[in-house]
């Protein structure tokens, strides 16, 4: 169970002012910079951080920073075993700087919020929210990690086209016309969707068209050539063989299943 120590939102300490722990604390620090800040490291280390930093803090880590000159900052203590954190590969004990900062600031003011109000069930809900803060944690690194051209060229365009493809997939997408709006190449294309989503649009137009075939197949109204068609597979022989190599069942058989 994850659990909040403390917590702060939009936290103004005295101008120049300096956190020294050098045993850590008992509990993990998520901090979000919001201010410059000088960071130390026991190696004697000095980073300089520009608003929009983060760094999370392992327990028992030596902590100490110091505002250049305001003191301004929303962080978090929590409690976690080492297994609900490790699989969601967060950088630790360094800055780094994920590019969804203003999620990130959001979600503390509603831990902030939770932590302050208590009202019923405010654990779990904390818990939820911790969870969300370490899955926008590694969801900013990954895109931290794509050089910044890249970023703010073709990512907002592919990202906003992606939605649209998977958010209408019954429609009859193509490589060749996804090509066309964004006007790139084909090997342009499979390059850059690789990099930013780690998979092909083929096969997340096809895993989209399969989990609306298989909401459709839940009502008892609809056929299953129809779920097919209204799914975007117009060959029923190639719906039948791709859903039997991804769900291990025929459509049939699911829809005796669900």
């Amino acid at each position: 169970m994850i659990t909040i120590d403390y917590c702060g939102y939009h936290t103004h300490n005295p101008d120049r002012d300096v956190i020294l722990r050098p045993s850590g604390t008992d509990s993990y620090l998520f901090l979000l910079v919001l201010s410059p800040m000088t960071f130390y490291f026991s190696n004697h280390n000095a980073v300089k951080a520009k608003p929009g930093a983060c760094i999370l803090y392992t327990p028992g880590k030596y902590q100490h920073y110091q505002a250049d000159h305001e003191f301004f900052n929303s962080y978090v203590h929590f409690f976690c075993s080492q297994e609900d954190i490790k699989d969601y590969e967060i950088k630790k004990n360094r800055i780094f700087y994920p590019d969804n900062t203003e999620e990130l600031n959001w979600l503390l003011k509603k831990i902030y919020q939770e932590f302050i109000n208590g009202l019923s069930k405010s654990e779990e809900m904390t818990a939820f929210y911790i969870h969300q803060l370490l899955i926008l944690l590694h969801r900013g690194q990954l895109q931290e990690e794509i050089p910044d051209e890249q970023r703010q060229g073709i990512y907002s365009e592919l990202l906003s086209l992606r939605q649209q493809v998977l958010g209408s997939c019954e429609q009859p997408w193509s490589v060749e016309k996804m090509c066309k709006i964004l006007n790139i190449g084909k090997s342009q294309l499979y390059k850059y969707y690789e990099l930013f989503f780690h998979s092909t649009p083929k096969k997340e137009l096809v895993q989209a068209r399969l989990q609306k075939a298989k909401y459709l197949m839940k009502n008892d109204a609809v056929t299953i050539n129809q779920a097919a068609y209204d799914s975007g597979f117009n060959n029923i022989c190639h719906f039948n063989r791709l859903f039997k190599m991804q769900c291990g069942c025929t459509p049939g058989e699911y829809r005796e299943k669900s």
